[in-house]
């Protein structure tokens, strides 16, 4: 019996940010691994010297990553089929997978707006066209919405997380800032400033995420740790978008023509953290009731120990929370703790009852039957056997 013989493949454009992109080029490895049929026989950073050689090589495809017109030049040129995983051309003219940047930044609109936020600030830097179909795509959502929108333009031509703002533009920041109403969301289309911004907005008197709320539409795994607050992002699906460059270079291999010549990946969704974890409340004190019962919900708290920590009467604050928010402070902490036990439900490998009620900050299993049987109508087990079915 003969073996099957392997596909000659050639990956040009290691990622512009390792740990940006690893995960798309670990799930391509993969491929190679599981396929059993692809056997890569160069790896090379995008340069127009590895589009040049690249054309010298005997190969029966390619999967690169095309960073200027000179290199889409060059790689045109080739005589075996590519497919290119980077976004810095709009219209590369080759078989391209790339993010889809229009649902990127309608996304972190909605996630917003589903939080109750109608103030609206964004932070646009120079870019490529995907950052102006980011802001596109947040302006027409908002608009559609009739959500209010102030635009703050940095004026850095390649913002680096070594070269910190200008003093200029931080005072031009600090006052723009100062402009949007308490409570208001910050969306920026890019995060490499991000840990400047949120000590600006610190310096002009907003408290990130009581006073503002911040989420990127460009996230960068390097950039997260050195936030003060945790900073909420849209993720991008790295994996996704290997396994259809994978397969969009198959079919052209095989002497047919894909489907599509440009394929977008939708996002995964947003990623929250603590910068965008709170709701837009005009009423503070209930604010800060909720960030404390978002905070501390899986947590063994009441509703005690939500109205000790804010500096108001707790028969006050119980009245002002219902007609802020339209259920009461133990109802609320309630479908929290709810929610979060579904999500532990689902886990694999399963998590024991006992186990999903502690998370929750309940006592026990019997807690837990009594406070789901509250809000789901029906046992933890019932409601997780139906799911299944």
């Amino acid at each position: 019996m003969t073996s099957r013989k392997k596909k000659r493949i050639a990956l040009i454009g290691l990622p512009v940010l390792q740990s940006v992109n690893n995960l798309c080029n670990a799930a391509i490895a993969r491929r190679a691994e599981e396929g059993g049929d692809w056997k890569f026989v160069l790896s090379a950073e995008a340069s127009l010297d590895a589009f040049r050689f690249l054309r010298t090589l005997d190969c029966d495809g390619a999967i690169v990553r095309i960073m200027n017109t000179a290199m889409l030049r060059e790689a045109k040129k080739v005589q075996f089929p590519i497919v290119n995983v980077s976004s810095w051309l709009e219209k590369p003219g080759v078989p391209t997978v790339r993010h889809d940047y229009d649902a990127v930044g309608r996304l972190a609109a909605e996630h917003l707006l589903e939080k109750g936020f109608r103030r609206f600030g964004c932070v646009v830097v120079p870019g490529g066209w995907y950052i102006e179909q980011r802001h596109n795509a947040l302006v027409r959502t908002l608009r559609a919405h009739g959500a209010s929108l102030k635009t703050f333009q940095l004026q850095t031509t390649m913002p680096e997380l070594v070269q910190p703002l200008a003093q200029a533009e931080k005072r031009r920041f600090v006052e723009w800032v100062r402009t949007l109403q308490r409570p208001a969301a910050l969306v920026l289309m890019d995060d490499w400033d991000a840990p400047a911004l949120m000590e600006l907005c610190r310096e002009a008197g907003y408290e990130v995420p009581r006073d503002l709320v911040m989420i990127t539409t460009g996230c960068h795994s390097e950039v997260e740790p050195l936030c003060r607050v945790p900073l909420s992002a849209v993720q991008e699906d790295q994996e996704l978008q290997a396994r259809l460059a994978v397969e969009c270079l198959d079919v052209i291999m095989s002497d047919r023509q894909p489907r599509e010549t440009m394929i977008n990946v939708p996002p995964l969704g947003v990623v929250e953290r603590a910068s965008t974890a709170t709701m837009a409340i005009e009423d503070r004190e209930v604010a800060h009731a909720v960030e404390f019962i978002r905070a501390h919900g899986f947590e063994p708290i009441n509703v005690a120990d939500v109205s000790s920590r804010v500096d108001v009467a707790r028969v006050t604050l119980e009245r002002r929370f219902r007609q802020v928010m339209g259920t009461t402070m133990h109802g609320y902490l309630t479908e929290l703790r709810v929610r979060r036990a579904k999500e532990l439900l689902l886990s694999d490998p399963p998590v024991s009852l006992q186990a999903v009620a502690q998370q929750c900050g309940l006592a026990d299993r019997r807690r837990l039957n009594q406070v789901f049987l509250s809000v789901a109508g029906k046992s933890p087990a019932a409601w997780l056997r139906e799911v299944r079915e």
